[in-house]
């Protein structure tokens, strides 16, 4: 009932029905008290049906509004018959004493101007609220409308912003990932500049000081050694060759961590093609290199990385030994692969004993040489070893130093 708004309707049929007292009175109604205050009251109930008819016309008929206000009209005109014929028996001064003397079609007319004119106070009330009411809920259904769009783009500019969010910690962890690479790789790198210029400055010195010796030996005529010398020389260009194309191709790489190709490497072909580039050095020196690894021997994992470890770890064993052996063998422990390569530690060379061995043989002039600068190819293989996954340890004992190298996938025995 609380759209009908039966408070603002009771306030309107109580100052209608009150209106007309003063003329009624004037009439002189007011001798009969019963029938005045009787009457009054069939008024008041008159002018709220009046008004819930026009509230029901408003609501109930889906038709344009001038249309709808002709019917509420049209139902004041007949509720206000209906009364009269409801209650004039009742009372005698109901509605004026003069009409019922009238014919009844003109009371019906009479009384239907009443219900117009009752209508036209009502009804414009009625249909003028209700319009501002219906305006006002559609402008508050629009602004809730609002509300929700606005609820629903806020949860999808959310949804969007974490999914954003999602990519963007997504791709920083990915630069993150790939800015660790980078560094792992310049670090590698680094290493591989530090090792070549460790170990070619041995033979590149020895080149050096023998092209100068075999110019000074053939000025004095002496082939023989001249020849020697550069026999010498051009196995050392050979051998520096090598070591160079390795190491040159392992930058040329671009290594990235767990990015590296792995394939089956027989250990013992490897270690034979490595100690040729050792042969002229090892003999030299007066070492020998003993090898004990079986034929089939295979391990899973980067072959040209591995022979720069190899080729490392024989420089260095060979720069710290002076005629003593040089021993390659393996071993099956916990179900592991362990490769060793041991020498013997090397004695420090005699005092004066370098200006002797330059004016000895070649041999001697290239043992010489390669003694200097001992172990900075090592920080290369510990390097290489851990990006391969591949187990490295130095041990000392008993005036022999041996190198471990550990692979978890081989096969062979």
């Amino acid at each position: 009932m609380k759209k009908y708004n039966l408070q603002l309707g009771a306030l309107m049929a109580t100052v209608v029905t009150l209106s007309i007292v003063p003329v009624r009175l004037a009439e002189g109604q007011g001798a009969n008290l019963v029938s005045l205050v009787g009457s009054e009251i069939v008024i008041w109930l008159m002018c709220m049906a009046t008004w819930l008819a026009s509230y029901q016309t408003y609501y109930r008929f889906n038709l344009v509004k001038w249309q709808k206000i002709a019917i509420a009209l049209l139902f004041c005109a007949v509720i206000s018959n209906l009364f009269f014929l409801a209650s004039f028996r009742m009372f005698e001064d109901y509605p004026l004493k003069s009409m019922r003397e009238l014919p009844l079609w003109i009371i019906t007319i009479r009384l239907s101007l009443r219900g117009l004119l009752l209508g036209l106070i009502m009804v414009p009330i009625i249909f003028l609220l209700e319009t501002e009411r219906e305006r006002q809920a559609e402008a508050l259904k629009r602004e809730r409308d609002r509300a929700v769009d606005a609820e629903r783009q806020k949860d999808v500019l959310e949804a969007l912003v974490s999914e954003r969010t999602a990519d963007l910690e997504e791709a920083l962890s990915f630069l993150g990932e790939s800015q660790e690479e980078l560094d792992h790789q310049v670090y590698l790198l680094t290493r591989v500049v530090a090792s070549i210029a460790h170990d070619v400055q041995a033979p590149m010195q020895f080149i050096i000081a023998a092209a100068k010796h075999t110019g000074k030996l053939i000025d004095s005529k002496q082939w023989e050694q001249a020849a020697e010398y550069h026999q010498q020389v051009e196995l050392s260009l050979a051998n520096t060759a090598v070591l160079m194309q390795n190491l040159l191709e392992f930058a040329r790489g671009q290594i990235h961590r767990g990015a590296l190709h792995s394939d089956h490497v027989n250990l013992s072909a490897m270690m034979r093609e490595k100690v040729r580039v050792f042969e002229q050095i090892l003999d030299s020196a007066g070492n020998t290199l003993r090898t004990a690894l079986n034929e089939s021997l295979t391990v899973n994992t980067n072959a040209h990385l591995l022979g720069v470890i190899l080729h490392n770890l024989l420089d260095n064993a060979t720069k710290n030994t002076r005629d003593g052996e040089i021993a390659v063998y393996s071993g099956i422990v916990d179900g592991q692969l362990h490769l060793y390569i041991q020498n013997p530690v090397a004695a420090a060379l005699p005092a004066g004993s370098a200006q002797t061995d330059r004016q000895g043989t070649p041999r001697q002039y290239i043992a010489h040489l390669a003694g200097d600068n001992h172990g900075l190819g090592l920080i290369l293989v510990r390097d290489i070893a851990a990006l391969l996954n591949i187990g490295f340890t130095i041990e000392a004992v008993s005036d022999k130093v041996t190198v471990r190298m550990i692979f978890s996938e081989f096969s062979g025995s």
